[in-house]
């Protein structure tokens, strides 16, 4: 939870439009509305937005992808983009599409792996170069496409965002620890064996051993990078008439 709150906290208005890129199960979502926010949540998986609509009934959450965001522009005051970059194929075009959506002085919460002290360690990378070695195995489903789970610096986020988007604040948390937990879960339940649904059962140790561990700030050793940006511009209702 403490990645959520964190995101939420640092919005810096309490009222508003806010999109929730790659929702997942829609606790952020859900979060924010509960705050009094007006929410819409997307994600590219159906069993995800099937299971935010369930606990979130009155909630609108869409199926799309990132890359292709099916709503109009400057519609959002703010926007999350949460664990999501490091999964898509175009990460420009997520980043544009993002740009699009947000009004002018919108702000943008984004979170990453970083790349601190241990982000060798990231045990999907760990893995699926155990598999591409030995030719066994069940590859990372969470890394199909990429083929790598990226993690980012301060300066290389800074690029990607581009001359729209102005850095003003950064987060460092964690030491990823969490992933010395997941990687014997990969080898043992894919690897070893095609026990994919008791991976998916497993895996929320580590889910809770990442949470539990992102609540250390740790600077630029941290494992977890979160950046606030606010998009260039000057808020419709503050223009000079």
């Amino acid at each position: 939870m403490a990645r959520w709150n964190r995101a939420i906290a640092a919005l810096p208005f309490r009222q508003g439009k806010v999109l929730d890129v790659g929702c997942a199960f829609g606790f952020a979502t859900l979060l924010l509305a509960r705050k009094g926010y007006r929410t819409v949540g997307v994600d590219n998986s159906p069993r995800y937005i099937t299971w935010a609509k369930r606990r979130h009934p009155q909630g609108e959450y869409l199926l799309c992808s990132a890359e292709a965001l099916p709503l109009a522009d400057a519609s959002f005051d703010g926007v999350l983009l949460l664990d999501v970059l490091e999964h898509v194929v175009d990460q420009e075009a997520v980043i544009g599409e993002v740009q699009r959506v947000l009004r002018p002085g919108g702000t943008l919460i984004l979170s990453v792996p970083h790349r601190g002290l241990l982000g060798w360690l990231d045990s999907l990378n760990v893995y699926a170069q155990l598999v591409r070695t030995t030719y066994r195995g069940l590859f990372p489903q969470e890394i199909a496409q990429t083929e790598v789970h990226r993690h980012y610096s301060v300066d290389q986020l800074c690029t990607l965002l581009g001359p729209g988007f102005t850095l003003e604040r950064v987060f460092c948390t964690g030491l990823g620890m969490a992933e010395l937990v997941n990687l014997p879960l990969l080898v043992f339940c894919r690897y070893f064996f095609s026990w994919e649904s008791l991976y998916q059962i497993l895996q929320y140790v580590y889910f809770l051993v990442y949470l539990l561990e992102d609540l250390i700030p740790l600077g630029r050793m941290g494992y977890h990078l979160m950046i606030v940006a606010k998009k260039q511009g000057v808020p419709p209702q503050l223009v000079a008439v």
